[in-house]
């Protein structure tokens, strides 16, 4: 039985998944996910919607699974890996990760 004075600390709060990008930080930080919407919008020849993202990702086209990722892409957009300089059309950051292939691996 423990002790009155122990507290349970929950695992995981406060916790930050994606880390605010600063210069030499590389993509393989960011969960999985996060990495591979970066490593998808890095390889586009334009910007990309939510929707053009999520069947890359392996999800199907629903709209919770699109409104879910678009979630994740303003996290990133937050965070400055990512850029949304038309509502809804992402792109990689100007000074962000990807503007230097060497930077990706």
């Amino acid at each position: 039985m423990p002790e009155a004075h122990e507290t349970s600390v929950p695992h995981g709060v406060g916790v930050m998944m994606v880390p605010p990008w600063r210069e030499g930080l590389v993509v393989a930080v960011l969960p999985d996910v996060y990495r591979d919407i970066v490593e998808i919008i890095s390889d586009a020849p334009g910007p990309m919607q939510a929707k053009q993202i999520v069947p890359r990702i392996g999800l199907p086209t629903t709209t919770g699974k699109i409104e879910g990722t678009r979630g994740k892409l303003k996290r990133l957009v937050e965070r400055g890996w990512l850029d949304e300089d038309t509502p809804g059309q992402f792109t990689l950051a100007r000074q962000g990760p990807g503007r230097d292939r060497a930077n990706s691996q």
